[in-house]
């Protein structure tokens, strides 16, 4: 007899009530703190032991990576209290694309391949 492994009806309701309580303790210095540091301890143990993060911390550390190690915990505090309904800046959408547009290899700009490059108008 196959499981159903569908999520239960409550669920939507349960993250909503998480993520509410989340925000409300994110607003208290101390608990902010400590969550922030017992992240990164978490993402530096798994770096130096080899093992892989799980796919949401993955995009984080690679973006943490590229800050020096004192700034980190500040970049990741000021990400916690960001709100997400809050529409972003100019600036922040077009650094976005700029690092879309890099190479992986760190060298520079990637080239536009022809299926990307909008076409020429006569």
């Amino acid at each position: 007899m196959a499981r159903d492994k569908s999520a239960p009806k409550g669920e939507g309701k349960k993250r909503g009530i998480r993520t509410a309580v989340f925000r409300r303790i994110m607003k208290v210095a101390f608990f902010r703190h400590f969550y922030v540091r017992r992240l990164l301890r978490f993402m530096e143990k798994s770096r130096t032991k080899g093992r892989a993060l799980p796919p949401e911390l993955q995009r984080l550390e690679q973006m943490l990576k590229r800050l020096p190690p004192p700034k980190r915990a500040e970049a990741l505090e000021s990400a916690l209290m960001a709100s997400p309904e809050e529409p972003v800046s100019r600036e922040m959408r077009r650094a976005a694309e700029r690092q879309e547009r890099m190479r992986s290899d760190g060298r520079g700009y990637r080239t536009v391949t022809s299926r990307e490059r909008p076409k020429k108008r006569s």
